[in-house]
């Protein structure tokens, strides 16, 4: 993969995103949640998600580049992404909150909490070394995926491979730009993954 390729990959399939392509997966593939969610929830559904796990962690982390605290949107030292990591667990947070209000079913919910709670393992494991948050992003996506499947009877199959070979390309990526260690991907996927299919488990 050339770098070019492998950037805009990155670009593409950034953690930010990741919550946001959960939940259209979850309405679109999903017919029980599709058919109990209506199009007024949905759309409630949509703007938490992308206004304040998408929108707002754009924002302060160009407001954290303005101020130079870290030098890009790519945070390539893991001292650059303790602020942005810890604010973007507290927005998914936020997002746990709200959507708990809202009375759906609890999978809207656990998919927000997951996120939190692998951004939070990310903080703490990026103390002493640099997880991939990309490779998070993904693997949290496939966790909660491969969980439906699993514990709920959903049948997600197709998602659930398209994520894994996505998982592979993103991963080929962020070898070519340099950006992480086999072992750093491999932890990350294993981090989002784990975070999300977990807790459908309990």
């Amino acid at each position: 993969m050339n770098r070019r390729l492998a950037h805009w990959t990155s670009v593409v399939l950034h953690p930010v995103l990741m919550p946001t392509y959960a939940l259209w997966i979850l309405l679109n593939y999903n017919t029980y949640l599709k058919y109990t969610t209506t199009a007024i929830e949905q759309l409630v559904l949509f703007a938490i998600v992308i206004v304040n796990n998408l929108l707002a962690p754009l924002i302060i982390t160009y407001i954290l580049i303005r101020r130079g605290w870290i030098r890009s949107f790519e945070m390539d030292t893991k001292e650059e992404r303790l602020i942005p990591f810890a604010a973007n667990a507290a927005l998914l947070l936020t997002s746990y909150y709200l959507m708990e209000q809202l009375l759906l079913p609890k999978v809207y919910s656990l998919l927000l909490l997951g996120a939190a709670v692998s951004v939070v393992l990310a903080i703490l494991i990026n103390l002493k070394w640099k997880i991939s948050i990309h490779m998070i992003g993904i693997g949290g996506m496939t966790g909660i995926l491969f969980g439906l499947s699993t514990f709920l009877f959903v049948d997600l199959r197709m998602p659930v491979i398209f994520c894994l070979l996505t998982a592979g390309v993103l991963g080929t990526a962020r070898l070519t730009l340099d950006a992480h260690t086999p072992a750093q991907l491999y932890a990350g996927f294993g981090v989002g993954f784990a975070s999300e299919f977990l807790l459908l488990a309990l």
